[in-house]
């Protein structure tokens, strides 16, 4: 190593820009003169930069640039990865100059305008062609299809502006070089999840089919930069949404990976993408690995005419790539029988596999629980499988844990699209005995996706579907009774009345407690008192999960209807406020939140009827703050 090390000592001691190696840990190895009159030192890095988050980073992407403030100044540059054998070193270097300092800043924003304006697309793309089909009927659509495509426009927005503010917040935080957001905790599979529901009208109104598969089928939490998994992600996918023919496959794979000494957990992660277009052609695999840095030494040179230049889509997707550290892999596609025989490749392909794979490091649920094995564990589920499908992460995780609890096996999906996936693998739809799913979904609602379980490739799926609704109403049940649906049953419902609804659909006693019947909705808050927190449920709450577990649940509930209301002060109503408003009140009705759900009740009966939701605010406002105090004090006892 001695002649690496005198080597890389040359080149700093001969550079006129500060600059400085030192190890992950901020240990300054070699210092130039400019940069030790910058005070540049182990305390000096560490009081100036998030070094170890840095050095990660740098580490992943191989260089990174930085923003740092010394005194008045703002000096820009870069971090470096430079590998030393038995160890790693991190080079610092800083601009020597104004002029070149603006050059880097510029060059930085430059770029991110170029990612952001490429990223924007995908989300505007998809209102479009939402609106298209809301449009386009032709006049004879019904008012029941009106109406529906109508919710499937809300909810297209409400998708699409997510992405949009995301975007946004990007830029805000990419204002300098410094281009370089921390890490952050996310969860990945949701994050694909809501992706895959914005591309969805673009696909539907191409006439392609989406699948998804997750293996394992959970969720995943990992840390790492979620703007650059977002971009990748996204090109990706849209861009086999646009062209790759009449069925995309979108699978996502984690994988653990032995821990290094450090003792961080990672993953190993793989996204494919499977399509039936027909295959990209060579030139324009060409043009996506001379943009990835894959060019065959073997192969003639990439023409560099203008045309044949890497896309505004391949540079976003490189970059987001080499953010990562990862690799992407092409490979055709062949027809059925013809593996063995492709002689003549055009006739053969009918599609393009894509596959990146990355590593991230293990992040771990923010608000995890261990729930409380109640004193007589409820089992009248033993033996029983079924797919919940549900959109809200807060909802699906309690009404996974009540199901199995009870004994249940559970697959869960955020969507409709996910749960026909399921039902596409014979381990699973061979010993289904029930689906149940949420009314109000993400593009594909509950009444669809009850009519597409009957018509899967193998024939369809023919079990009982059950409905949950935070408000059950006649035009709703005539709709689920046409769709094929066995049973509504209307949240909240307790532990007991849901495992009793789902053995009688099964036609399996029960003797623990019988169901009952769905109270009609509350148009109105209530003239009596509504109790801040409702008993029954907080106390399956409780016995479900112990005192931290239900606190974790309702805490989750309040952050949503808060969430709400800042979205509300923030954004004015909006075309997806009645189904931001429908998920809450669900989900604070489910966790015994019971203020909170008859005021969010309230305001979408005012939302329906036209009504004035902003003077709703400070209801809402008191209610929040009471629920708030009822948790806190409850968490005291």
């Amino acid at each position: 190593m001695r002649p690496i090390i005198q080597t890389i000592a040359r080149m700093i001691a001969t550079d006129r820009r500060p600059s400085v190696l030192a190890s992950e840990g901020g240990k300054v190895l070699l210092a130039n003169a400019p940069a030790q009159r910058l005070l540049l030192d182990q305390e000096g890095i560490h009081d100036s930069l998030d070094w170890s988050g840095l050095c990660a980073q740098a580490h992943r992407a191989g260089s990174i640039p930085v923003s740092l403030t010394l005194g008045t100044d703002t000096l820009e540059g870069e971090i470096v990865h430079l590998s030393l054998g038995a160890g790693d070193g991190y080079l610092l270097r800083l601009a020597s100059n104004d002029l070149e300092a603006t050059w880097l800043r510029n060059r930085s924003r430059a770029a991110t305008l170029m990612r952001v304006a490429h990223d924007l697309r995908t989300p505007i793309q998809s209102l479009l062609a939402t609106a298209e089909n809301v449009l386009d009927d032709g006049g004879q659509a019904s008012e029941e299809q009106r109406n529906k495509a109508r919710e499937q426009l809300q909810q297209t927005a409400e998708v699409a502006l997510d992405h949009i503010s995301n975007v946004l917040g990007v830029i805000r935080g990419e204002q300098s070089v410094a281009g370089i957001r921390p890490d952050e905790t996310f969860n990945l599979t949701e994050e694909l999840r809501t992706l895959v529901m914005m591309i969805s009208p673009i696909a539907r109104n191409q006439d392609v089919a989406l699948k998804l598969w997750l293996d394992p089928h959970e969720d995943i939490w990992v840390h790492g930069p979620v703007r650059f998994v977002r971009a990748l992600f996204q090109n990706i996918i849209d861009n086999s949404a646009k062209y790759g023919g009449k069925e995309v496959e979108i699978g996502l794979t984690c994988r653990p990976l032995p821990s290094p000494e450090t003792g961080v957990e990672r993953l190993k992660i793989i996204l494919t993408v499977k399509d039936m277009g027909g295959g990209i052609p060579p030139e324009q695999q060409a043009r996506l690995r001379a943009a990835l840095g894959q060019g065959d030494a073997a192969q003639p040179p990439v023409v560099t005419e203008r045309k044949d230049r890497p896309s505004a889509g391949m540079n976003v997707l490189a970059h987001a790539l080499r953010q990562l550290g990862g690799t992407l892999e092409l490979s055709d596609r062949y027809a059925e029988g013809a593996e063995n025989d492709r002689t003549d490749h055009a006739k053969d392909v009918i599609g393009t596999t894509i596959k990146a794979t990355f590593m991230l490091q293990k992040g771990e649920k923010a608000d995890n629980f261990s729930p409380r094995t109640p004193p007589e564990q409820d089992a009248s589920l033993q033996g029983v499988s079924m797919i919940l499908v549900e959109d809200s992460p807060t909802s699906r995780d309690w009404l996974q844990h009540i199901l199995t609890t009870a004994g249940a096996k559970v697959w869960p999906a955020g969507n409709g699209i996910e749960a026909l996936s399921l039902l596409d693998k014979s381990e699973i739809a061979d010993n289904l005995d029930l689906i149940l799913t949420d009314m109000t979904l993400p593009y594909m609602s509950g009444v669809e996706f009850a009519q597409r379980v009957r018509q899967t490739q193998k024939g369809g799926w023919n079990g009982p579907v059950l409905a949950l609704t935070a408000h059950v109403a006649d035009e709703i049940i005539t709709a689920c009774h046409k769709a094929g649906i066995a049973k509504v049953l209307e949240k909240p419902i307790r532990p007991a009345q849901l495992s009793a609804a789902i053995l009688a659909v099964l036609h399996k006693p029960d003797e623990s407690e019988p169901s009952v019947p769905h109270q009609p909705k509350v148009a109105k808050i209530s003239q009596t008192v509504t109790p801040v927190l409702k008993d029954e449920v907080v106390q399956d709450l409780l016995s479900q999960l112990g005192t931290e577990g239900a606190m974790t649940y309702m805490q989750r509930a309040h952050a949503e209807a808060k969430d709400i209301l800042a979205k509300l002060k923030s954004d004015g109503v909006g075309p997806d406020t009645g189904r931001m408003l429908h998920a809450a009140t669900g989900v604070c009705s489910l966790t015994g939140l019971g203020a909170l759900e008859n005021c969010l009740r309230t305001m979408e009966c005012d939302f329906d009827e036209g009504g004035d939701l902003p003077s709703r605010f400070p209801e809402l406002e008191e209610c929040l703050d009471l629920t708030q105090e009822a948790i806190h004090t409850l968490a005291q006892k």
